[in-house]
């Protein structure tokens, strides 16, 4: 309970703190994280994820941008900030701090250019 009061206290401020995070487990509807400094899981739900729209691959259970192509597996590390608290169902949403740290895979037009030079 006090984690959770704690993660109220950062969502009600309005410079919100940064926590480092791995995915745990990746769903249809978002990405389980855990934070391993303060020892809590909640999710990120694709709805945050709004830089792209992204789709499930249940094989490889990854989420993959459809435009961007950006990957998010088990084992990414992220940043995350809290974007919300239920006290009551005991439940701590995040959504992924802009950082350099987020997945990203190489676009396809620099591949191509790339490739038409010889290059790997």
């Amino acid at each position: 309970m006090k984690k959770l009061e704690f993660f109220q206290r950062q969502l009600d401020e309005r410079n919100p703190q940064i926590f480092r995070a791995a995915i745990v487990d990746v769903r249809n509807y978002g990405l389980m994280v855990e934070l391993p400094d303060a020892l809590i899981t909640g999710l990120v739900h694709v709805s945050s994820l709004t830089d792209d729209f992204y789709l499930f691959e249940a094989a490889r259970r990854q989420l993959i941008g459809r435009r961007s192509r950006k990957r998010f597996s088990v084992g990414d590390q992220l940043s995350v900030f809290v974007a919300r608290v239920d006290i009551f169902k005991r439940q701590v949403d995040f959504a992924i701090a802009l950082t350099s740290e987020a997945p990203r895979k190489q676009s396809r037009a620099r591949r191509r250019s790339s490739i038409a030079r010889g290059g790997s």
